[in-house]
């Protein structure tokens, strides 16, 4: 049994996917009999609603720190927001130092690893573990004001000696660790993924309903579902779907996106792109029906994010018996693993040849959807992930 203490900006009840993926760990560690606490902000990502400082959630002692009300879509918002919250949660764990035995902190908000070295300094022989969702300063440095960017420089010289302090570096794909690594930590390395909100026991059939209203009557649909921000670019699937209408290909497209580049992009749409059509957002509860009406799902990563990121999109597309469509570069994560377990394609000018080939024999797309959920159970499933938490937690520093 370990004394766990989880350090994350957003937590239950937050719907963004970083808080439910942090909540679910808790829950889970919680269950395997560990007492975690949770340190974490009074206020929701896309809300002026403040949540009680003190709640019990399945067993998980959450405290919650108020933050100042500014934007996290604002640079200056989260800087501010950031450096108050670290402050707080420092004070606290101060205060509680000898009350746990292992302490999880995620790369919200910006710049948290500059708490390793006040933790360590705090509590020497606590067990350091960095959970990466995304690595700063390389996300400042790809898009960000000149201003972030030269701030962001100036807090490199100050990773490596933070970065040394931690025990357990965890991140969410080959590519990432890779980038860690440029930092010389000592620390043990463990990938261990993001796992999908939706589950479901096998590959769910499409709702002719839903599907239509995505797809229209096209005997193959394909899905863009989630975020469209700054690592995103589905410009490439928009050409795609001119070059399938061009060639009397029977496919459909839908982008179902959200994010501050979905306006933008999709703005370059036509009327004459009559197999592209637009949806906005679905809640959780029509998530899992939402996916499954696609027979494959569209991811991007534009080029420069290789290990920065890694789309949460892919998981909740194999969850649900899809394979995928790549855009973005050959080293990436993604496309390393659509080639290593046969999962998906790249995006390549031969791409509209294998639609034609679905269209010719169902029965190919079919045996890659049923594989595509077996590698996702296999792989990538919160009951695999969190059995890979509960090893490195018994596994003595």
């Amino acid at each position: 049994m370990k004394k766990i203490l989880l350090i994350y900006h957003f937590f239950h009840p937050d719907p963004v996917i970083s808080a439910r993926l942090f909540s679910d760990l808790a829950k889970e560690l919680v269950q395997a009999g560990h007492p975690v606490t949770v340190f974490t902000g009074n206020r929701l990502i896309r809300s002026d609603e403040t949540l009680p400082f003190q709640e019990k959630w399945h067993g998980v002692e959450i405290q919650r720190f108020s933050r100042p009300n500014f934007s996290q879509r604002s640079n200056f918002g989260r800087l501010f927001n950031s450096a108050v919250l670290q402050i707080k949660w420092l004070s606290a764990f101060w205060k509680q130092r000898k009350n746990f035995d292992a302490v999880i902190i995620g790369t919200a908000p910006q710049f948290s690893y500059l708490m390793f070295p006040f933790i360590r300094l705090i509590n020497r022989q606590v067990r350091l573990i960095h959970w990466a969702f995304d690595i700063y300063p390389e996300a400042i440095l790809v898009n960000s004001p000149r201003w972030m960017k030269l701030l962001a420089c100036l807090t490199k010289p100050f990773i490596p000696p933070a970065y040394r302090v931690v025990d357990d570096m965890v991140d969410i794909g080959p590519c990432m660790q890779k980038l860690l690594g440029k930092y010389h930590h000592h620390a043990r390395v463990a990938t261990l993924t993001p796992w999908a909100l939706v589950e479901p026991a096998s590959p769910p059939s499409a709702s002719p309903e839903i599907r239509e209203k995505l797809f229209g009557k096209a005997k193959i649909g394909l899905l863009y579902s989630g975020t469209v921000g700054y690592a995103h670019d589905i410009t490439p699937f928009i050409r795609l779907a001119r070059k399938c209408r061009n060639l009397g290909i029977d496919a459909a497209f839908c982008f179902a996106g959200y994010g501050n580049q979905y306006q933008e992009q999709t703005a370059q749409i036509t009327q004459e792109d009559t197999n592209i059509r637009l949806a906005g957002f679905a809640s959780e509860a029509e998530l899992e029906e939402r996916l499954a009406a696609a027979d494959i799902h569209m991811i991007s990563l534009r080029p420069g994010w290789e290990g920065i990121v890694v789309p949460s999109k892919f998981f909740g597309a194999l969850a649900i018996g899809r394979p995928v469509l790549f855009s973005g570069t050959a080293d990436s994560d993604i496309a390393n693993w659509c080639r290593e377990y046969g999962i998906g394609y790249e995006l390549d000018e031969n791409f509209p040849d294998r639609l034609k080939k679905f269209l010719d024999t169902p029965e190919l797309l079919s045996k890659l959807q049923q594989k595509a959920f077996k590698i996702y159970n296999e792989h990538f499933s919160k009951v695999v992930v969190i059995r890979g938490w509960q090893n490195l937690l018994t596994n003595e520093k």
